[in-house]
């Protein structure tokens, strides 16, 4: 009856000490094992400083360009797709002519941008032509709204623009680098 108990015993015991290197294996191998990487957000305007370059200006037939860009001034990195929204404004926030139209010549594309860094959308300014429904003004700000937000910032600009007809802008997707 003693080797009966003694090999209950040892059996018992064995069991346990398996049962406790396969749960500290387990843990060692779940704290080895590699994390997924954080999501990356949407940039918020909360989390974007938004100007026009005036240096990168770059005419042709009519178009002058300038780079839009954005800089992430939060603490993550955070992402950008597609078309900001870009209007031109008075100083009290008044939209003056029609919205920036879509330009597709740059193809679509998540750009993650790091804290600190920048990216851009090129703008397209539209040498107004005189015509009888242009009634010249000059703007104070471009509003305008990162890819997929409903908060604008603003840019500074006072180039003069058409109140009503045309629209004097052209925007394309948001590119990587400034």
């Amino acid at each position: 009856m003693i080797n009966g108990f003694r090999r209950t015993a040892i059996a018992a015991v064995s069991v346990l000490a398996l049962g406790a290197g396969g749960a500290a294996w387990a843990a060692s191998s779940a704290s080895a094992a590699p994390t997924a990487p954080a999501a990356i957000s949407r940039c918020l305007a909360g989390n974007l400083a938004v100007w026009v370059n005036a240096d990168s200006a770059d005419g042709t037939a009519g178009t002058t360009y300038f780079t839009l860009n954005y800089t992430n001034t939060g603490r993550s990195t955070c992402s950008l797709y597609g078309f900001p929204g870009v209007s031109a404004t008075t100083l009290g926030g008044a939209q003056i002519g029609k919205a920036a139209t879509r330009d597709n010549g740059t193809p679509a594309k998540v750009i993650n941008i790091a804290p600190g860094a920048t990216a851009h959308s090129n703008l397209g300014y539209h040498d107004i032509v005189i015509e009888p429904s242009c009634k010249e003004r000059t703007p104070a700000f471009l509003k305008v709204y990162a890819p997929n937000d409903t908060v604008a910032k603003h840019a500074f600009f006072s180039l003069t623009v058409c109140a009503t007809g045309q629209s004097d802008f052209s925007v394309r997707r948001v590119q990587a680098g400034a």
